[in-house]
């Protein structure tokens, strides 16, 4: 993160101040650089790396206002099992989740819309767009970003 700079303009925006964002991620470069991000911009972040207690942790953090789910994980768990976990759970069943993934957008944004994720970002991702796309979903709105 040593390359990205807040400007002026946005350490006085903080455009997610106090937003709770969820992270499931397997790696921890992927990690911290979605964490630094976030909390640059005034986001309150946990995460887990997609075990057992990945639901138990999502309800100590209540209340989320987003889910940033990655879509591949080791020993045959895909973010489209743990979004179905997820959803599974009365707490979660309206909160956003979105794709935060290396995998092939052309499959899986037609894949992740038909889940019903919120929205798709690719990896890697952009320090500049990032924590804005990550704004317009709070936003309400739906965010595909192939590239």
């Amino acid at each position: 993160m040593e390359h990205y700079r807040l400007n002026e303009r946005d350490k006085r925006m903080l455009i997610l101040r106090h937003k709770h964002i969820f992270i499931v991620e397997d790696q921890p470069k992927n990690f911290a650089v979605i964490k630094t991000l976030l909390e640059l911009h005034g986001a309150i972040v946990k995460f887990d790396r997609y075990g057992d207690q990945m639901i138990e942790r999502l309800v100590s953090f209540q209340p989320i206002d987003l889910i940033l789910l990655d879509l591949m994980f080791p020993n045959g768990i895909s973010g489209y099992d743990l979004f179905d976990a997820i959803r599974a759970t009365a707490d979660f069943a309206t909160v956003p989740i979105v794709a935060v993934s290396a995998s092939d957008p052309a499959i899986a944004i037609p894949r992740t819309q038909a889940k019903g994720f919120n929205g798709f970002i690719a990896k890697p991702i952009s320090y500049e767009s990032f924590p804005k796309q990550i704004a317009s979903i709070l936003n309400d709105e739906e965010v595909w970003i192939s590239d």
